[in-house]
């Protein structure tokens, strides 16, 4: 099968998985907890979660409302792509459009987390925009990948956090991580056909991976917020590297591939960028193991 049949064929895949995972904000969000705010204003003390797990899933919200320039971006990176990649834009935008939705919902009808201030910095995010940090197209397949998987992870283990302080956040949260999953796997799998196609297009591995970092790195407290994700909402620099950096360097095969003596060069100093990201994941692991 040539690479514009593999990428057709992997397209339909996605839309056989999607329809059968299809959910609607409307049927997942507890409706029956809302409140007026007119009659009922906002007050600290109504939250249900704790601040830690308020503050993680603003930042998810955060991220997710950058949607239009992720769009933006994609649309002009595959203009000259396959059509089952354009075709894939679409279905993902259309799919991806509900996340931010939902968690903004959420947070509202249970109260958590000041709406006045919330809102002002989601219009901050999108104020200061995003913008791709790859221009061509197997650089961007490998962005989308990492960020979308990264995306799964910090949603499944949020949603293990977020279980004893309130199921329904659960629910929302694992019916995110499938979509998710979903859009990673049909990332994962079209870059691997492009790189059975000519390895050297472990270039752009090595390029992307060493300086990625979230759409939503831009927003204000970023930082401090991911601090705050890392000690208390399940996600961090170990299951970065663990969970989705780990896996994909396998599923691509990246250390396997003959290549090019450059691209030899390139994977090498990826070798070494990884390998300082374990050693210094495995220090905050032991810090964290002899704080608790």
């Amino acid at each position: 099968m040539d690479l514009s049949g593999r990428l057709d064929a992997l397209y339909e895949r996605h839309l056989t998985h999607s329809e059968k995972i299809h959910w609607d904000y409307h049927d997942l969000l507890p409706w029956e907890l809302g409140r007026t705010w007119r009659a009922n204003p906002w007050t600290p003390q109504d939250g249900t979660l704790s601040p830690e797990l308020i503050l993680a899933v603003e930042t998810a919200l955060l991220t997710e409302v950058n949607l239009p320039w992720f769009t933006a971006g994609l649309t002009r990176g595959f203009a000259e792509a396959p059509p089952a990649l354009k075709h894939f834009i679409r279905r993902w935008t259309a799919e991806e459009d509900q996340h931010s939705r939902t968690l903004e919902v959420f947070l509202l009808l249970t109260r958590n987390g000041d709406p006045v201030s919330r809102n002002r910095l989601r219009r901050d995010v999108l104020e200061i925009g995003w913008g791709l940090p790859a221009e061509d197209l197997l650089g961007i397949m490998v962005y989308t990948t990492i960020q979308e998987l990264a995306t799964r992870t910090f949603y499944q283990n949020l949603a293990r956090v977020s279980q004893p302080q309130d199921p329904n956040l659960a629910r929302v949260l694992h019916a995110l991580a499938r979509d998710e999953t979903l859009h990673f796997a049909f990332y994962r799998d079209a870059v691997a056909a492009y790189l059975e196609r000519d390895p050297n297009g472990l270039e752009a591995v090595c390029r992307v991976i060493p300086s990625f970092a979230m759409p939503g790195a831009g927003m204000p407290g970023f930082a401090n917020r991911m601090h705050v994700v890392e000690r208390c909402g399940g996600y961090g620099l170990d299951e970065y590297v663990r969970q989705v950096i780990r896996p994909l360097l396998e599923f691509w095969g990246v250390f396997e591939h003959q290549v090019s003596r450059a691209v030899e060069q390139d994977r090498l100093s990826l070798s070494h960028h990884v390998a300082r990201l374990e050693q210094v994941a495995d220090r905050s692991r032991r810090r964290s193991k002899s704080r608790g």
